[in-house]
């Protein structure tokens, strides 16, 4: 029988995977990066499932230094040193390799290419199929479809055929002759001669110099070899005639190296390399240890004790009902009153929930089990809505049922608008999920399913075809889809209520998270007004804005360009002006923020750029975009807050994104003064005055920083008279913001070079303010390295209230990333119990307005501060509630301070 073998190039693999991720790098739970790891068994699985090899190794590159870096010292001299991460992993995937039973290969002096050549060979005798799993151009030369060879080619005679599998986007691509030729313009056998005139960058291989990809095409094309380019050098171009002339040794040097090795010493044979005794599943443990519980549910193996089948079976489905009579929908309220505890669900003709309808509505109490309540449907025969809104009130409006939910929120407010006000959500799956783990990159019901349950759900956009809403699905996919949601939601329920007891996060989800739904949901319902006219009429002077700083940039540099063409910018910045560049990128020298402020210093330009950057987001992000989001009906925006968007616990604020508007800037006063109270009311903003430094003074205990807080002192001012050695009197405005520039970024893990380009100072001089600092606040020296120490050692930090963070990195061989990993370390628990005092904040304000009967309004929550919209007549007595509910929402070492103001527009506020 036809084998095939599959022979994958390691290191290839191992370094695209860990780049890939070099963004967002994963990582065990012990801190160690992990990127390369995952990538690589992920893709492995992945080919073992599509491709189902008969035979398959790994081959990875000597050890030593190989005969061509014996012939050419210089070869691939230009490569960095990979981090030492990276290198750290490799024995990692050896290990999970033998585990798995699968053979990597090796041989002192020769390169992976070499050992596939020399393997390809022995399949090519054998009439035996070969893939290489390679990005490596140089195997190019290699592939054959299996037909008669022409003479030039490295198997002359064989028959066997050999393709390349070229990794791309978590799949792989099936290269042949045909494809070679459609990419390269060249055939596969030329591919040697090819890369010998146009040499390889990335293994230094220098080619002859001036021959590009489409002159080394073409004349292969013409000539069919690199020997008859040199015979045939009088027939071509004087220019190009000449490059040949000169870079003839180079070429052939090229060809030398490229040439690769059909006989190296490997004592293997294809029948050794079959892949009848690999089990991937063997790996499970191993998988575990590492924190990649998606590959061990990929090879089928074993998670926390739950047994998952060798093929990686899903979990199976439930049983699901329509309910479309009374007596149908009786027996499932009385269900529910049973178990006290049920899922619900809302399906919806939209996502906009101030536009949206409910089409209709399912419920779970376990067991598997789910039914649909339609309200609009194709076909079937749904109960009258006003049965059905009289039946659901039943269970939804009961305080003494527990309702859990998957972002519930959104079913909150649906179901308002349609006249029912949802009582005792008790638990939301997607919130629960964040907390237990707030690295998640998605808290989706299909992604929670996937990962916690193994459960494959059925998407909306099989249900739902493009275009068309819930309403118009027939009534038998609607039923297995919303019956679904709300079974998946119960499992979840089952799944999550356990781990928050045991990880001891119950009190944090019961008593803040939960509650807040409901003042987040009521916040988005009610909106905030705004004016329109008064952003276009801003609109107009950014634009004028914006021509101005066009026409001195041009005057400046000479020309006219496109601003926003990073090419062109960079034409203008290093080579017509001369300036020196500061970081390269993949299309040149980089033009971004940092370097921008950074050539700023020597030259008006980038500067002016920068200006010109920051107007036109403003104006399309905020001036253009908010008249455009005001509701009809309303007159208001309604944005979101999302609480599953950070990892401190900080809300997040989306369509709009209100939080970034800038806060000191004249700019973002403009826009901010477009925001205002309904009639009759105004607008109060209370603002909690530098509670992460408070806070930083509580954990720290630091005696110095708690005396300035307790006794109301300007901080800065004292932090400045404390450095600078002054009396607090005589501390200079200069001298106050360096001290506030330091107060603020020691939270953030400020280094002396950060320090210096903030203040623009030399990096002594910064080193001594950070020196100096920590010599009279000890005690934060002392909770910073405390904190780091512990977090060394768990993995994770913890917030006032018990939130938790995992910290990866923290013990990362690479120093960047671990440096990285300790300033989140020292921040979270400073910003993540900032976030959590707040919300205990809202809560009580909340709570407060309900018992009083206050006629006010929370319609914006923007980090430290809160927006209400409150009575003309009740302002007074309102900040009193505010200044007394917030200052004293937890007790601290130190006081909390609020800083209230009202006006008739959010700009008037400080």
């Amino acid at each position: 029988m036809k084998k095939t073998l599959y022979l994958l190039d390691g290191y290839g693999l191992i370094y695209r995977s860990y780049f890939a991720f070099m963004h967002n790098p994963l990582f065990s739970p012990d801190g160690r990066n992990t990127s390369a790891v995952f990538g690589f068994f992920r893709a492995i699985i992945s080919l073992f499932q599509e491709h189902g090899p008969t035979h398959f190794a790994v081959v990875l590159d000597s050890p030593v230094p190989t005969f061509r870096h014996e012939r050419y010292p210089e070869y691939k001299a230009n490569r960095e040193k990979a981090p030492e991460d990276l290198h750290a992993q490799v024995p990692v995937i050896k290990e999970i390799l033998q585990v798995m039973g699968i053979p990597f290969l090796q041989a002192d002096r020769y390169e992976a290419d070499d050992i596939m050549a020399t393997l390809a060979a022995q399949c090519r005798e054998q009439g035996d199929k070969c893939c290489l799993i390679t990005s490596d151009k140089d195997l190019l030369q290699l592939v054959n479809d299996g037909e008669e060879q022409g003479a030039g080619e490295l198997f002359p005679e064989e028959r066997g055929e050999i393709k390349v599998l070229k990794p791309d986007k978590g799949g792989f691509i099936e290269l042949g002759k045909k494809d070679v030729f459609t990419t390269w313009g060249v055939r596969a056998d030329q591919i040697l001669d090819y890369l010998s005139m146009t040499g390889d960058q990335a293994d230094n291989i220098p080619g002859v110099k001036g021959i590009g990809p489409k002159t080394a095409a073409k004349l292969l094309g013409d000539y069919g070899t690199l020997d008859e380019i040199y015979l045939h050098l009088e027939d071509l171009s004087a220019t190009i005639r000449k490059k040949f002339e000169e870079g003839k040794e180079s070429a052939y040097l090229s060809r030398e190296l490229i040439t690769l090795e059909t006989a190296v010493p490997v004592n293997v044979v294809l029948e050794d390399l079959s892949t009848e005794k690999v089990d991937l599943s063997a790996a499970s443990s191993l998988f575990l240890r590492e924190g990649m519980k998606s590959l061990v549910q990929a090879v089928g193996g074993r998670e926390g004790g739950a047994s998952i089948t060798q093929t990686g079976e899903k979990a199976q489905r439930g049983t699901y009902e329509v309910v479309q009579t009374v007596e149908d929908l009786d027996r499932w309220i009385e269900k529910v009153k049973e178990t006290k505890v049920y899922a619900f669900d809302t399906e919806t003709n939209g996502l906009d929930v101030m536009v949206c309808e409910p089409v209709g509505f399912s419920l779970s109490v376990g067991n598997n089990e789910g039914c649909y309540i339609p309200r609009k449907v194709v076909d079937g025969n749904p109960l009258p809505e006003d049965t059905l809104k009289e039946k659901l009130r039943l269970v939804l409006e009961d305080p003494e049922l527990s309702l859990v939910g998957q972002n519930i929120k959104f079913d909150y407010k649906v179901m308002k608008r349609w006249g029912i006000r949802m009582a005792n959500m008790t638990f939301d799956t997607m919130i629960a999920a964040w907390l237990l783990d707030t690295m998640m990159k998605s808290y989706t019901m299909d992604s929670l399913a996937g990962h916690y349950l193994n459960y494959e759900t059925i998407h909306f956009d099989d249900v739902v075809p493009k275009g068309d809403t819930f309403d118009m699905v027939p009534l038998e996919k609607a039923v297995d889809y919303a019956a679904e949601d709300a079974d998946i939601t119960f499992r979840l329920y089952e799944h999550f209520k356990p781990q928050l007891e045991e990880r001891g996060l119950k009190k944090l989800f019961q008593e803040i998270e939960m509650p807040l739904i409901e003042i987040l949901a009521e916040m988005e319902l009610a909106g905030i007004g705004i004016i329109p006219e008064t952003l276009t009429g801003y609109g107009e002077e950014l634009t004028r804005d914006l021509k101005e700083i066009e026409e001195q940039v041009y005057e400046l540099c000479g020309h006219e360009f496109n601003l926003n063409s990073t090419k062109q910018l960079q034409v203008v910045l290093f080579k017509e002006r001369k300036l020196k560049p500061i970081k390269k990128t993949k299309t040149g020298y980089s033009t971004d923020v940092k370097v921008l402020e950074e050539l700023s210093r020597d030259d008006p330009v980038p500067e002016l750029i920068l200006r010109n950057r920051s107007l036109a987001k403003l104006k399309s992000t905020y001036v253009d975009a908010l008249p455009k989001m005001v509701n009809r009906e309303t007159g208001r925006i309604h944005g979101h807050f999302i609480q599953t968007g950070t990892a401190t616990g900080r809300l997040s604020s989306r369509d709009p994104n209100l939080q970034n508007i800038p806060i000191r800037d004249e700019a973002g006063r403009r826009i901010r003064n477009a925001f205002v109270p309904g009639e009759g009311h105004t607008l109060v903003s209370a603002d909690y005055s530098q509670i992460e430094l408070v806070i930083l003074a509580h954990l720290s205990g630091d005696p110095e920083l708690q005396h300035a807080f307790r006794e109301g002192e300007d901080v800065h001012r004292r932090t400045g008279a404390l450095i600078f050695g002054v009396p607090h009197e005589e501390v200079t405005s200069e001298q106050r913001r360096i001290a506030k520039t330091i107060n603020f970024g020691v939270m953030y893990g400020m280094s002396a070079f950060r320090l210096a380009n903030e203040l623009k100072i030399p990096r002594t001089q910064a080193a001594d303010f950070i020196n100096a600092y920590f010599s009279r606040y000890a005690k934060i020296r002392e909770f910073i390295d405390r904190t780091v120490e512990e977090t060394e050692k768990s993995g994770k930090v913890s917030t006032l209230f018990g939130r938790e963070r995992k910290i990866p990195g923290i013990n990362s061989r690479n120093k960047t990333e671990r440096m990285a990993a300790q300033r989140v370390a020292v921040n979270t628990p400073i910003q993540g119990s900032a976030a959590d005092i707040v919300k205990v904040a809202m809560l009580k304000i909340s709570d407060r307005i309900k018992r009083e009967g206050i006629d006010a309004r929370l319609v914006l929550q923007v980090h430290d501060e809160l927006v209400f919209e409150v009575a003309d007549g009740q302002v007074g007595s309102f900040t009193e509630v505010l200044r007394d509910e917030m200052e004293n929402a937890v007790t601290l070492d130190v006081p909390l301070r609020v800083g209230i103001e009202a006006g008739a527009c959010w700009g008037e506020f400080h």
